[in-house]
């Protein structure tokens, strides 16, 4: 199934840590399963059995077939996961799994997470109901209207304008790709010191790196020139100013921009678990940059605001987003994007979605406005993406969606002392020596790829000389051959990079 994202294979094409946005937990004996919370109609039948039906990226013959979420959530070692599920534009199911974090307390389909980069699709309704209104204009010129804000650095200023709709679609040349986020209690700094890298911001300054409208590059930091614009404009903070033009409108009860949160949501949050599957220090980060990283949400909320923007893509109800703002979103642009959404190949039945990563979290939402299906999945873990795919491809098969496609199948040979003793080892990235990575066997005498401070993944031989990831398009294939590997090849899917052996 491919969901219309470039995403899984992203996470594993190393970039340096600073690019990303940014805690083993005890697993509840029993998982919960809970079945209530925000409907747009009562269920017409049982939800279907989506926690039996999951299945590894990769088909390996001989091999387990599906898996069960529990088995999945304790292999992957994520607390929670909460699930909405859309069929024929109403949720028909909605669910938690897991617990919240250390106090042990059950997933539930109130529960808040982060929503990570999600929060753009979100903030770019928000956008183009202020375009709707008059109060911003999709083409001018946003640095006339931004005085706080050295877009060029001192360099000679681009001569081609930067505007909302580059913004929005990673077009304006902006730099400043994801946040860090902030400890609680630390310094946070405003939008102008965001803006222009000054402390306390721990990013760098957001500048206009490539000519605008040339190129499709991912820029979080476009989105917090947009937050400043869509501030400046209203009179409001961006909390506020949301809450009026999209939370409410859509339905969005159980969510907010406010960063840091409130303490009565903080009651329903659950505790973030970081890329080692340790405790989030302070239980997760705070993202001032609310435009690009600031939603705090739940599964059943993303469905209620999917629902109500395919409608207006179907042309059936303009009361969150007008017909003429809605064509617009769903325009195609470079990268395949549209406004705030990735719209997939072009040669894939329609969609729009988004991936969510902050530290401690990962989410995903999908919609196919044609035939209104579509999922929305969060859970609270910085390494649960693979989790999140596989909840995914289980709705898609459990509620036929369209676009669906055979699995990649690749044989696995026996493991044996040679092929184990070729690889196992220590390795770093030559273009990025900072990132390391280990494979080692074991307990069961099978092999394990981890990058350094991260969960990692069970690995299976394909030949005497690579090994592939059934988790994963993850493959390591020895680039000089030798007793031991020197120098390996790495594939993800989307991207290669070379590792080489330091112990």
């Amino acid at each position: 199934m491919e969901f219309g994202f470039r995403w899984i294979a992203a996470i594993f094409i190393w970039v340096p840590a600073k690019m990303r946005m940014r805690p083993p937990v005890a697993m509840a004996a029993c998982i919960a399963l809970l079945h209530a919370g925000p409907m747009l109609a009562a269920p017409a039948e049982t939800p279907k059995p989506i926690e039996l039906g999951l299945v590894r990226t990769i088909k390996v013959p001989g091999a387990p077939a599906r898996f069960t979420l529990k088995d999945r959530l304790a292999h992957y070692r994520v607390p929670g996961i909460s699930v909405a599920v859309i069929e024929n534009c109403r949720i028909v199911d909605a669910r938690g799994f897991g617990i919240t974090g250390v106090n042990g307390l059950p997933v539930g389909p109130d529960t808040l997470f982060q929503a990570g980069s999600i929060s753009k699709t979100v903030t770019a309704v928000g956008a183009l109901k202020l375009v709707d209104q008059g109060k911003l204009g999709l083409d001018t010129d946003v640095r006339v209207q931004l005085h706080n804000w050295n877009a060029s650095n001192g360099a000679r200023p681009s001569e081609s304008p930067v505007t909302l709709r580059g913004l929005l679609g990673h077009t304006a040349g902006t730099g400043v790709a994801g946040m860090n986020g902030y400890s609680p209690g630390a310094p946070l700094p405003n939008l102008e010191q965001i803006l222009n890298g000054l402390p306390p911001a721990n990013t760098d300054a957001i500048r206009i790196e490539a000519a605008p409208g040339t190129k499709w590059k991912y820029s979080g930091g476009g989105y917090v020139v947009a937050q400043a614009l869509m501030v400046g404009k209203s009179k409001q903070t961006f909390p506020q100013l949301m809450k009026r033009l999209v939370l409410d409108p859509a339905g969005m009860t159980n969510s907010s921009f406010q960063q840091p949160m409130d303490s009565a949501r903080m009651a329903h949050a659950a505790a973030g678990v970081g890329p080692d599957g340790a405790p989030q220090p302070g239980n997760w980060l705070i993202y001032p940059e609310m435009a690009a990283a600031g939603l705090w949400t739940t599964p059943g909320d993303l469905a209620v605001f999917a629902v109500a923007l395919a409608r207006a893509v179907r042309g059936e109800d303009f009361s969150l987003l007008s017909r003429e703002a809605a064509s617009q979103m769903m325009t195609r642009g470079p990268g395949n994007w549209g406004l705030g959404v990735d719209l997939g190949k072009p040669d894939q039945p329609r969609q729009f979605s988004h991936t969510g990563h902050t530290t401690g979290y990962q989410s995903m939402l999908i919609m196919y406005p044609d035939t209104c299906q579509g999922a929305a999945v969060m859970t609270n873990a910085d390494e649960g993406a693979w989790l999140v795919q596989e909840v995914m491809r289980s709705i898609a098969q459990a509620y036929a969606w369209p676009g669906q496609k055979p699995r990649a199948v690749q044989r696995a040979i026996p493991l044996t002392e040679d092929v184990s003793r070729r690889f196992v080892g220590k390795y770093r990235l030559k273009d990025f020596p900072s990132e390391r990575f280990t494979i080692s066997r074991k307990p069961d005498g099978g092999l394990y790829w981890a990058r350094d401070g991260h969960i990692g993944r069970d690995l299976l031989p394909a030949t005497d000389t690579r090994l592939f990831s059934p988790d994963s398009e993850m493959s390591l294939s020895v680039a000089s051959a030798s007793a031991q590997a020197t120098t390996l090849q790495l594939s993800f899917g989307g991207g290669n990079n070379v590792a080489e052996r330091i112990e």
